[in-house]
């Protein structure tokens, strides 16, 4: 949430946040970029912010140290710094496995038994945190119910068995 919030911030002062944020960026011998935003509609847009935010703690925690700029709130403890790296590791097998190709209705069970194995080993891997093992249990549980929703899907049936039509 605080990375998030954060990301909102730095792009929406242009005159006082954002060019601070690309002199810290520069001082810091990085390219000027800004922040992506975590925005609901896109899947994946999670992921790219925490990969970006990790890759950018240093830049992250400067500009939140930095008293006058008023950012302070934002900033973020080691704990929640392993915790964000966690989460982006657990999100990235999701996003490159949709990013490789273009999803199509014949993908779906494949793609959601790759996630639901995937969720299991991190829900049972002690080097991730206990956070990161609820959130993924709300997932699977999630990935449960849309699974369940397959069953019912007309459309999903029929693409199915064009599909998988036995040869003549």
């Amino acid at each position: 949430v605080q990375l998030h919030k954060l990301a909102y911030k730095l792009i929406h002062s242009t005159t006082l946040l954002l060019p601070a944020w690309h002199k810290i960026l520069l001082d810091q011998s990085m390219v000027p970029t800004n922040m992506p935003r975590d925005v609901s509609t896109r899947w994946n847009s999670t992921y790219d912010m925490l990969e970006y935010a990790v890759s950018h703690r240093k830049a992250i925690d400067a500009v939140t140290q930095r008293r006058e700029l008023g950012l302070r709130k934002f900033e973020l403890a080691d704990s929640e710094w392993e915790i964000a790296g966690q989460l982006r590791d657990v999100l990235k097998d999701a996003t490159l496995f949709f990013s490789r190709s273009t999803p199509n209705l014949a993908t779906v069970i494949p793609a959601m038994d790759l996630i639901n194995a995937r969720m299991t080993m991190y829900s049972r891997d002690t080097k991730y945190s206990p956070s990161i093992h609820v959130a993924v249990r709300l997932a699977k549980k999630t990935l449960d119910r849309y699974y369940e929703l397959t069953d019912t899907s007309e459309v999903y049936r029929i693409a199915m068995s064009k599909f998988f039509r036995p040869t003549q």
